[in-house]
Protein backbone atom coordinates (compact mmCIF):
# COMPACT_ATOMS: atom_id res chain seq x y z
CA UNK A 1 0.00 0.00 0.00
CA UNK A 2 1.11 3.39 -0.47
CA UNK A 3 0.81 6.62 1.66
CA UNK A 4 0.62 9.89 -0.42
CA UNK A 5 1.08 13.05 2.17
CA UNK A 6 1.06 16.07 0.02
CA UNK A 7 -0.97 18.28 -1.96
CA UNK A 8 -2.10 18.72 -5.08
CA UNK A 9 0.54 20.79 -6.79
CA UNK A 10 3.13 17.21 -6.60
CA UNK A 11 2.63 14.76 -8.45
CA UNK A 12 2.64 10.89 -8.98
CA UNK A 13 3.04 9.40 -12.61
CA UNK A 14 2.56 5.21 -12.59
CA UNK A 15 3.74 3.77 -15.99
CA UNK A 16 2.56 0.66 -15.35
CA UNK A 17 4.31 -0.48 -11.99
CA UNK A 18 3.87 -3.86 -10.96
CA UNK A 19 4.55 -2.94 -7.06
CA UNK A 20 4.31 0.85 -5.45
CA UNK A 21 4.34 0.73 -1.44
CA UNK A 22 5.43 3.24 1.34
CA UNK A 23 5.51 6.59 1.33
CA UNK A 24 5.60 9.87 -0.47
CA UNK A 25 5.37 12.70 1.89
CA UNK A 26 6.46 16.52 1.52
CA UNK A 27 7.56 18.90 4.41
CA UNK A 28 7.39 22.54 4.48
CA UNK A 29 6.56 25.02 1.05
CA UNK A 30 7.16 21.66 -0.79
CA UNK A 31 5.60 22.32 -4.14
CA UNK A 32 5.89 21.40 -7.98
CA UNK A 33 7.72 17.95 -6.87
CA UNK A 34 7.38 14.55 -9.18
CA UNK A 35 7.70 11.11 -8.33
CA UNK A 36 7.62 8.70 -11.79
CA UNK A 37 8.10 4.89 -11.71
CA UNK A 38 8.17 3.19 -14.99
CA UNK A 39 6.38 0.36 -16.49
CA UNK A 40 6.99 -3.04 -14.28
CA UNK A 41 8.96 -1.73 -11.62
CA UNK A 42 8.60 -2.40 -8.11
CA UNK A 43 9.36 0.40 -5.23
CA UNK A 44 8.80 -0.10 -1.64
CA UNK A 45 10.26 2.52 0.44
CA UNK A 46 9.92 6.27 0.93
CA UNK A 47 10.46 9.70 -0.97
CA UNK A 48 10.54 12.82 1.23
CA UNK A 49 10.64 16.22 -0.97
CA UNK A 50 11.71 19.22 1.08
CA UNK A 51 11.14 21.93 -1.55
CA UNK A 52 9.99 22.54 -5.02
CA UNK A 53 10.31 21.40 -8.93
CA UNK A 54 12.04 18.34 -7.99
CA UNK A 55 12.04 14.80 -9.75
CA UNK A 56 12.14 11.10 -8.72
CA UNK A 57 12.29 9.40 -11.76
CA UNK A 58 12.25 5.20 -11.41
CA UNK A 59 12.93 3.06 -14.84
CA UNK A 60 11.49 0.49 -16.10
CA UNK A 61 11.42 -3.11 -14.31
CA UNK A 62 13.46 -2.00 -11.69
CA UNK A 63 13.52 -3.36 -8.10
CA UNK A 64 14.25 -0.11 -5.86
CA UNK A 65 13.93 -0.65 -1.94
CA UNK A 66 15.03 2.06 0.23
CA UNK A 67 15.11 5.52 1.28
CA UNK A 68 14.93 8.84 -1.15
CA UNK A 69 15.09 12.29 0.38
CA UNK A 70 15.35 15.40 -1.69
CA UNK A 71 15.92 18.68 -0.59
CA UNK A 72 16.43 22.08 -2.38
CA UNK A 73 15.15 22.92 -5.72
CA UNK A 74 15.24 22.49 -9.22
CA UNK A 75 16.84 18.29 -8.44
CA UNK A 76 16.83 15.03 -10.18
CA UNK A 77 17.20 11.57 -8.59
CA UNK A 78 17.25 9.34 -11.71
CA UNK A 79 17.27 5.67 -11.23
CA UNK A 80 17.59 3.75 -14.45
CA UNK A 81 16.14 0.79 -16.31
CA UNK A 82 16.31 -2.89 -15.11
CA UNK A 83 18.29 -1.56 -12.18
CA UNK A 84 18.05 -2.98 -8.66
CA UNK A 85 18.51 -2.88 -4.80
CA UNK A 86 18.17 -4.82 -1.36
CA UNK A 87 18.57 -0.95 0.78
CA UNK A 88 19.77 2.11 -0.19
CA UNK A 89 20.03 5.57 0.94
CA UNK A 90 20.19 8.68 -1.44
CA UNK A 91 20.12 11.97 -0.02
CA UNK A 92 20.41 14.57 -2.53
CA UNK A 93 20.45 18.59 -1.74
CA UNK A 94 21.87 21.67 -2.02
CA UNK A 95 21.42 21.90 -5.77
CA UNK A 96 22.60 18.42 -7.28
CA UNK A 97 21.61 15.26 -9.28
CA UNK A 98 21.83 12.09 -8.66
CA UNK A 99 21.88 9.84 -11.31
CA UNK A 100 21.58 6.02 -11.63
CA UNK A 101 22.26 4.44 -14.47
CA UNK A 102 20.64 1.18 -16.22
CA UNK A 103 20.92 -2.81 -15.11
CA UNK A 104 22.89 -2.08 -11.98
CA UNK A 105 22.82 -3.99 -8.86
CA UNK A 106 23.13 -2.62 -5.26
CA UNK A 107 23.41 -4.50 -2.11
CA UNK A 108 22.73 -3.56 1.28
CA UNK A 109 22.99 -0.93 3.83
CA UNK A 110 24.44 1.40 1.14
CA UNK A 111 24.38 5.44 0.93
CA UNK A 112 24.70 8.02 -1.64
CA UNK A 113 24.87 11.56 -0.49
CA UNK A 114 25.72 14.48 -2.71
CA UNK A 115 26.23 16.44 0.71
CA UNK A 116 28.11 15.98 4.20
CA UNK A 117 25.18 18.01 5.47
CA UNK A 118 27.43 20.10 7.16
CA UNK A 119 30.21 22.44 6.71
CA UNK A 120 33.81 21.82 6.93
CA UNK A 121 35.77 25.45 7.07
CA UNK A 122 39.09 26.84 6.69
CA UNK A 123 39.59 28.72 10.08
CA UNK A 124 42.13 30.68 8.04
CA UNK A 125 39.70 31.99 5.49
CA UNK A 126 36.54 31.16 6.95
CA UNK A 127 35.11 29.51 3.85
CA UNK A 128 33.42 26.03 3.88
CA UNK A 129 36.01 23.19 2.02
CA UNK A 130 33.12 20.74 1.59
CA UNK A 131 30.92 21.74 -1.25
CA UNK A 132 27.88 19.61 -1.91
CA UNK A 133 28.89 17.70 -5.76
CA UNK A 134 26.21 15.94 -7.98
CA UNK A 135 27.25 12.11 -8.19
CA UNK A 136 26.94 9.85 -11.56
CA UNK A 137 27.25 5.98 -11.52
CA UNK A 138 27.44 4.49 -15.01
CA UNK A 139 25.51 1.28 -16.29
CA UNK A 140 26.03 -2.13 -15.26
CA UNK A 141 27.39 -0.99 -11.46
CA UNK A 142 27.66 -3.48 -8.41
CA UNK A 143 27.75 -1.81 -5.31
CA UNK A 144 28.47 -4.23 -2.55
CA UNK A 145 27.03 -3.93 1.17
CA UNK A 146 27.82 -0.93 2.80
CA UNK A 147 29.24 1.17 0.58
CA UNK A 148 29.23 5.18 0.19
CA UNK A 149 29.07 6.94 -2.47
CA UNK A 150 29.84 10.61 -1.64
CA UNK A 151 29.28 13.88 -3.40
CA UNK A 152 31.30 14.35 -6.30
CA UNK A 153 31.97 10.43 -7.30
CA UNK A 154 31.66 9.47 -10.80
CA UNK A 155 31.42 5.33 -11.05
CA UNK A 156 32.28 3.97 -14.26
CA UNK A 157 30.08 1.74 -16.43
CA UNK A 158 30.43 -2.15 -15.67
CA UNK A 159 32.33 -1.68 -12.61
CA UNK A 160 32.24 -2.89 -9.22
CA UNK A 161 32.32 -1.28 -5.93
CA UNK A 162 33.66 -3.03 -3.04
CA UNK A 163 31.46 -3.48 0.37
CA UNK A 164 32.49 -1.01 2.63
CA UNK A 165 33.72 1.07 0.75
CA UNK A 166 34.19 5.10 0.67
CA UNK A 167 33.94 6.31 -3.30
CA UNK A 168 34.75 10.12 -3.15
CA UNK A 169 36.53 10.42 -6.50
CA UNK A 170 36.09 10.45 -10.41
CA UNK A 171 37.02 7.79 -11.96
CA UNK A 172 36.13 7.30 -16.01
CA UNK A 173 37.85 3.46 -16.81
CA UNK A 174 35.30 0.99 -17.49
CA UNK A 175 35.83 -2.79 -16.21
CA UNK A 176 37.45 -2.02 -12.99
CA UNK A 177 36.75 -2.64 -9.20
CA UNK A 178 36.97 0.34 -6.90
CA UNK A 179 37.61 -0.51 -3.29
CA UNK A 180 39.15 0.84 -0.04
CA UNK A 181 38.44 4.01 1.51
CA UNK A 182 38.92 6.66 -0.26
CA UNK A 183 38.30 3.79 -2.80
CA UNK A 184 40.82 3.49 -5.87
CA UNK A 185 41.33 1.12 -8.67
CA UNK A 186 42.11 -2.48 -7.78
CA UNK A 187 41.72 -4.19 -10.18
CA UNK A 188 40.71 -4.17 -14.05
CA UNK A 189 39.76 -6.19 -16.87
CA UNK A 190 36.54 -7.23 -15.68
CA UNK A 191 33.14 -7.23 -15.74
CA UNK A 192 30.01 -9.09 -13.27
CA UNK A 193 27.14 -11.15 -13.89
CA UNK A 194 23.92 -11.75 -12.17
CA UNK A 195 24.25 -15.67 -12.35
CA UNK A 196 26.38 -17.60 -11.23
CA UNK A 197 28.36 -20.27 -13.67
CA UNK A 198 32.53 -21.60 -14.43
CA UNK A 199 32.65 -19.71 -18.22
CA UNK A 200 30.95 -16.74 -20.07
CA UNK A 201 30.89 -16.00 -24.10
CA UNK A 202 31.56 -12.76 -24.56
CA UNK A 203 27.49 -12.46 -25.91
CA UNK A 204 26.72 -13.29 -21.95
CA UNK A 205 28.95 -11.10 -20.57
CA UNK A 206 28.04 -8.21 -22.65
CA UNK A 207 24.28 -9.37 -22.48
CA UNK A 208 23.35 -5.72 -20.72
CA UNK A 209 24.52 -3.52 -23.35
CA UNK A 210 21.70 -4.64 -25.50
Amino acid sequence: MLKVEWDQSNSLIDQGAELVKGKLFTKGQASNNLFQIGKGSKFNGSVEFLGANNRVLIGENCHFRGNIIVKGEGQTVAFGNHSTTVDVYILCQEGCNVTVGRSCMFSREIEIRTTDAHSVIDRATGKRINKARSITIGDHVWVGVGAIINKGAIVPSDSIVGAMSFVNGQFDEEGVVLAGSPAKIVKRGITWNRSRRDKFTPEQMDHWRD
